[in-house]
């Protein structure tokens, strides 16, 4: 399985929690695609010979984009690359943009995923987050993409936020799984180094509760999504009718994908990379034939750590037998050694594979941290 990720850095504001490169203005939207489909070329042999099984556009505000740039980008796939036939091919999109005339424009080039970027259903955080759309707008795009055809629908939400109460989060929470999703991601708020809301907490705002209410609210989060008929297969991933994020499981499963544009991140084993997080220097090593790109290649002890990190985010959890093939008896050894130090409440380990339980997904970074080798 393999998958591409291109990276459309444009975006008409910041939100204030977002660390991921990205840039308000425009004006070098036409180079940086002319650049993106010259990097398709010269990275064509990245990836093994066989068909593209995912294609995600992420950002930035993806949906700025528009239905001929999407095409020009898709015909230039196309050159390099064969799809699977039941590829999923998703696109992140704010509310505001997804009219019925762009939504029908994205059904007609073969997208068939959204992932909709709503963060809350209540006016007050919207504002506080600094997003540019209303809960009523939120909605309606929804209904309006099921409208269109769109079946496979995901959202994103944001909790543990300040001013919000566990009442408010449960009808922030009903409102989204009245509506014709199949996925929902949820995140807990978090302040990330060079951010706005970084710089704002710094100042003394609040932004985040005083007591963190992240327990409260992902316990509510699980509870109300099970009841919901949804699965819970990653952390903050839920889905309903099996329909997962195969993008997305790709990464977390550790198989190859190639990252397009600026400061988008590629990865084959044992070989990580990533783009220069600048237009200007990106379009500019590509357009030399030579990407600014920066390599790391993995030790084995990296991406057996790797591997811990990630397989126990998943409901699959973590196989004793596959750190053994791919590691030795060794890690699995310290594996069963360092388990013996993390709390028995926290984990689950049946026939040879280790799953958090509820308390362990909440300390999720520590459980892993306490199994990982370096």
């Amino acid at each position: 399985m393999s998958g591409i990720y291109i990276h459309f850095p444009f975006c008409k504001q910041k939100c204030i929690y977002c660390n991921f490169y990205s840039v308000a203005s425009q004006r070098q939207r036409e180079a940086y695609w002319d650049a993106l489909c010259r990097e398709m070329e010269i990275r064509r042999n990245f990836l093994p010979a066989q068909p593209i099984d995912t294609l995600y556009i992420g950002g930035g505000t993806p949906s700025l984009c528009t239905p001929q740039e999407l095409e020009k980008m898709l015909n230039s796939l196309s050159r390099f690359y064969t799809f699977s036939k039941d590829w999923e091919f998703t696109l992140e999109a704010n509310p505001e943009q997804l009219t019925p005339d762009y939504l029908s424009s994205l059904k007609l080039l073969g997208i068939n995923r959204l992932s909709i970027g709503v963060q809350s259903f209540d006016d007050r955080i919207l504002q506080l987050l600094n997003r540019r759309h209303t809960a009523k707008e939120a909605k309606e795009a929804v209904l309006r993409a099921a409208q269109v055809g769109f079946e496979n629908l995901s959202i994103d939400l944001i909790y543990d936020i300040a001013y919000r109460t566990g009442e408010q989060w449960r009808e922030e929470l009903c409102t989204a799984l009245s509506l014709p999703i199949v996925h929902l991601s949820a995140y807990s708020l978090t302040v990330e180094e060079n951010t706005l809301l970084a710089k704002r907490v710094a100042r003394g705002e609040r932004y985040i509760p005083e007591e963190s209410d992240t327990e409260r609210d992902y316990a509510i989060l699980e509870e109300m999504t099970e009841k919901a008929g949804f699965e819970q297969y990653e952390i903050s991933n839920f889905a309903r009718n099996r329909l997962v994020s195969r993008h997305n499981s790709a990464y977390w499963s550790g198989q190859p994908y190639l990252g397009l544009g600026a400061a988008a991140h590629s990865f084959l084993r044992p070989v990580r990379q990533w783009n220069i997080a600048d237009i200007s220097q990106y379009i500019e090593g590509i357009l030399r034939g030579n990407p600014a790109v920066e390599r790391e290649e993995l030790s084995m002890d990296q991406q057996y750590d790797e591997m811990v990190l990630l397989r126990l985010r998943t409901r699959e959890g973590l196989l004793l037998e596959e750190v053994e093939r791919c590691f030795g008896e060794e890690k699995v050894r310290y594996l069963r050694r360092q388990l013996s130090k993390v709390s028995p409440t926290h984990y689950e380990l049946r026939e040879g594979r280790i799953t958090l339980t509820y308390s362990g997904r909440l300390f999720a970074d520590a459980v892993s941290a306490e199994l990982m080798w370096a």
